[in-house]
């Protein structure tokens, strides 16, 4: 199982590996040993889709102009300051945010899911998503999510 770390604002960290916004895409494919999809496997040609060592989905990355922008984590472990992001649920996550001065609040950025302004991520739970279930399906940073 992959352990991410989030740095808000700037992207995600995995042991010495900074997946940040703006890294050119090249570069990225070469640390994450990134394997080129069978034709027809990838539906868009500005992303990259990466699985951990067991198969499973890890990591979506997109690009603009061949740079990071969006960064969407599905499985594995994502913290930030001892908080776990995506392997838990939803009420989980929510006290944990709250005991830290945090909220989730309606996604503003997205069509789904919910918002955490201080980290700059939005996160859907199953149930967000159309499956049942309140665990966390993926957590999602971008470069365009910006606190003013």
């Amino acid at each position: 199982m992959e352990q991410c770390e989030l740095v808000p604002g700037r992207g995600i960290r995995c042991g010495k590996t900074e997946i940040f916004f703006g890294m050119p895409r090249a570069r990225l494919r070469q640390d994450l040993d990134h394997k080129a999809p069978n034709a027809g496997e990838s539906m868009w040609d500005d992303e990259d889709e990466y699985s951990d060592g067991d198969g499973a989905e890890w990591l979506r990355l997109r690009f603009l102009d061949d740079k990071l922008c969006d960064i969407e984590v599905l499985g594995g472990k994502l913290t930030h300051e001892g908080i776990e992001l995506l392997d838990t649920d939803m009420p989980a996550l929510r006290n944990a945010l709250k005991a830290s001065g945090m909220a989730l609040e309606k996604t503003e950025w997205l069509t789904e899911g919910h918002d955490c302004i201080d980290l700059q991520i939005v996160v859907a739970s199953r149930e967000d998503t159309g499956d049942a279930g309140e665990e966390i399906a993926w957590v999602i940073t971008s470069s365009d999510f910006r606190v003013e």
